[in-house]
């Protein structure tokens, strides 16, 4: 079977998760879905997203997230075309993931579900 990648996520980071959530409920009447204090996720915005309202670890733009189906190809494949781990593969709630910075500059993260 191939390795696939989508980009299917989209996380944005914010000083203040909370405003950044009262904003978007009322400037787009989006709704969310809470992981904690300082995650929520976003419903019915298009794409799948989040805010990520931890300043430890919100990148300082928003982050393209690629779904893969091997997680280890997806990073071996990344490194040989040049890009940098920034943050080594973790788990988290539903997946792991690894972070990276293209050859142009962007922080892009891939993930893999984990049932």
């Amino acid at each position: 079977m191939a390795v696939t990648y989508q980009i299917d996520y989209l996380e944005f980071p914010s000083k203040d998760g909370l405003k950044t959530r009262r904003f978007f409920e009322e400037a787009f009447d989006w709704s969310f879905v809470s992981y904690g204090p300082t995650y929520h996720v976003i419903e019915a915005a298009g794409i799948d997203a989040g805010i990520d309202g931890d300043a430890g670890e919100a990148a300082g733009t928003p982050l393209p997230v690629v779904r893969t189906t091997d997680l280890e190809a997806a990073q071996r494949a990344v490194e040989f075309a040049g890009g940098v781990i920034t943050r080594p593969a973790f788990d988290f709630p539903g997946g792991r993931r690894f972070h990276f910075r293209e050859p142009g500059g962007c922080e892009m993260a891939v993930w893999i579900s984990v049932s």
